[in-house]
């Protein structure tokens, strides 16, 4: 029985999945099996899991119709048989000291979920970037729950997450996975965020490394680069599932200000580059008429600084055309 899991979906990564695999090849630390789980790939991404498969029994070749992220990380859990579970995307790839490290804190001090940071990888630049820095050190008992009610969601001195909040860059104890995981089912958008936010909610002690050692490829085609208007109902959707998580309430606040990240994020990001002003007004005027967004806006401000607060203040009085404006300049 190995000591690590390695979870990877696969969908159409021909071109990327070679790079992936070799990294996982390439670890210090060889106690590790690795689940390929084809999600019905319509390319040939089948074909180089199979070919891995030969060359390393390490590699375990799961075939199945396509269902989905959620679903295939599910069937992967579902044929593993490692003490440890760690999530790597087959268009990413990691450092060679990645399961060593990240496994470390399990090993010698009992952590039940560790986490790295990670690098940016530009697929159209080549350019590789350090991400912003997340807190480290250990959790547990009060001072996970502090963490996770006034670091996870929204951390100052890191602005933004205090840690990673996907499920790629950690390692986490087996009896903690399969729960979160089926919370991301039935999810496009935010599914590997909740199932993450479950298990940390459920874990006894958090271990948290700043080193980046994951390579996130930011890539075209990427579903998560695209934008219509659903992708607010899912939004809202996941937001909801945090708050059906967080049965304590303790992440009101940081849930808060995450929410608005998102929002505002969504409109600069995705928003603004992808439609015309017409549809920007009929959109957010549709988003205003939301009760869950609407039951967000009774603050006056969010301190986050005068600039992100004037546009709360926009939204918050539905003048969309000249928070256009403003954010188009």
């Amino acid at each position: 029985m190995p000591k690590i899991s390695i979870i990877v979906p696969v969908y159409k990564v021909e071109k990327y999945l070679r790079r992936c695999l070799d990294s996982i090849i390439n670890q210090t630390f060889i106690d590790w099996e690795c689940i390929l789980v084809d999600d019905g790939s319509p390319d040939n991404s089948g074909k180089i899991c199979v070919e891995y498969a030969k060359k390393d029994k390490r590699f375990i070749v799961v075939h199945k119709q396509n269902e989905g992220v959620a679903k295939a990380r599910i069937t992967a859990f579902e044929n593993s048989t490692g003490e440890l579970i760690t999530f790597i995307d087959s268009d990413d790839y990691v450092s060679e000291l990645y399961l060593e490290n990240l496994s470390k804190p399990i090993i010698e001090n009992d952590a039940d979920m560790v986490s790295c940071n990670y690098f940016d990888y530009i697929e159209t630049t080549g350019i590789i970037s350090g991400t912003k820095k997340t807190l480290e050190g250990s959790f547990e008992g009060q001072h996970l729950s502090t963490f996770i009610a006034n670091h996870y969601f929204y951390d100052t001195k890191c602005h933004g997450f205090g840690m990673t909040n996907f499920l790629c860059t950690k390692i986490i104890k087996r009896d903690y996975v399969l729960d979160g995981l089926k919370k991301g089912l039935g999810m496009w958008f935010g599914e590997d965020q909740i199932a993450m936010f479950s298990m940390l909610y459920h874990i006894n002690r958090l271990y948290i490394i700043s080193d980046r050692m994951y390579y996130y490829v930011r890539r075209t085609g990427q579903a998560t680069t695209k934008y219509d208007f659903s992708l607010w109902q899912s939004l809202i959707y996941m937001f909801k599932s945090y708050k059906s998580i967080d049965t304590k309430s303790i992440a009101d606040n940081g849930l808060r200000k995450r929410t608005w990240l998102y929002i505002i994020r969504t409109i600069s990001d995705k928003m603004l580059p992808q439609i015309d002003k017409k549809t920007f007004l009929k959109h957010l005027t549709d988003v205003r008429k939301n009760n869950y967004i609407n039951n967000f806006f009774k603050p006056l401000t969010i301190d986050f600084g005068i600039k992100h607060n004037i546009k709360y203040l926009l939204l918050k009085l539905k003048l969309f055309s000249l928070l256009y404006f403003i954010a188009k300049h």
